[in-house]
C-alpha cells in the first residue's frame, strides 16, 4: 500500500514538474514573510517531493517548501541553491526554503504524505550541498541577485543564486515550523493545484520571522 501511494504520488506530480506561478497577479500580495515588521512579498511557491526513497518505505524521505517573488526550476540538473534548481533571472530576489523531513521530528510523514490541517518542523541542520556555501536545508534570503543566466526554460532565463550575496537567514537550534492550512492537488489538471500555508523561522540571531502563502502550487520531483 505504501509503494503504491508513492507511485501515485509521482504519477500526479509527474505533469507538473514545471513552473507555476502567480506573479502575474495585479492584486496588492499577502503572500510573502515578514522581518521586523518589514514585509517581503513571495508570490510563487513550489513544492519538491524527494524520489529517492532511500528506507525503502514508499513514502518521500523530505519535501522542500519553497517560496519566491521568481520562478524555479529543475530543468537544468543539479546547478543551484538547494542542489536541483535554477532560479528567473530578473525577478527573483526573495528566496524561502523549508525542508520538512519524514523522521521523528514528523512522525506522521513516516506513515503517510502531507495533509491539510497539519504542522510541520522543517530542518535546522545547516549543511552544504555540492558546492561551498549552497545549502541544502532550510533558509530565508531577500536581496538576492541571480548569476548570469546559464540556460533558457520556457522564454524565461535561469541562473543559480549565490548565497555570498544579499541577505540571509538559517535557522537556529529551534526548527522552522510549517502550517498547512489547505491543499488541493487537481487530478484532472494538476497546473490548477494550490496550498494555503503559514510558517514561522527563529534564525540564529534570535530573529523572528513569520510567512503565509495562499495561491497556486508548482510541484517538482527532486
Amino acid at each position: 500500500m505504501k509503494k503504491l501511494k508513492l507511485l501515485i504520488i509521482v504519477s500526479i506530480l509527474t505533469f507538473t514538474n514545471c513552473d507555476n506561478n502567480d506573479d502575474a497577479v495585479t492584486t496588492v500580495s499577502t503572500d510573502g514573510f515578514t522581518i521586523n515588521a518589514t514585509f517581503y512579498d513571495t508570490e510563487n511557491a513550489y513544492i519538491t517531493i524527494d524520489q529517492i526513497d532511500s528506507n525503502n518505505d514508499g513514502l518521500p524521505d523530505y519535501y522542500n517548501f519553497f517560496f519566491t517573488d521568481g520562478r524555479m526550476t529543475d530543468t537544468f540538473g543539479d546547478v543551484g541553491v538547494g542542489h536541483a534548481y535554477a532560479y528567473s533571472l530578473n525577478t527573483t530576489s526573495k528566496l524561502v526554503k523549508l525542508k520538512v523531513l519524514a523522521d521523528t521530528s514528523n512522525p506522521s510523514l513516516t506513515t503517510s504524505a502531507i495533509a491539510a490541517g497539519q504542522t510541520y518542523v522543517a530542518s535546522s541542520i545547516l549543511t552544504n550541498g555540492f558546492s561551498s556555501g549552497f545549502s541544502t536545508d532550510s533558509f530565508i534570503g531577500y536581496n538576492l541577485q541571480v548569476n548570469a543566466a546559464f540556460g533558457t526554460d520556457n522564454g524565461i532565463d535561469y541562473s543559480h543564486i549565490s548565497e555570498n550575496l544579499g541577505t540571509w537567514y538559517y535557522p537556529g537550534t529551534m526548527g522552522p515550523t510549517v502550517t498547512i492550512n489547505a491543499i488541493n492537488i487537481d487530478y484532472s489538471a494538476p497546473t490548477n493545484s494550490t496550498i494555503d500555508i503559514d510558517y514561522t523561522f527563529l534564525a540564529t540571531d534570535g530573529t523572528l520571522i513569520s510567512g503565509h502563502y495562499e495561491g497556486t502550487l508548482g510541484i517538482i520531483l527532486d
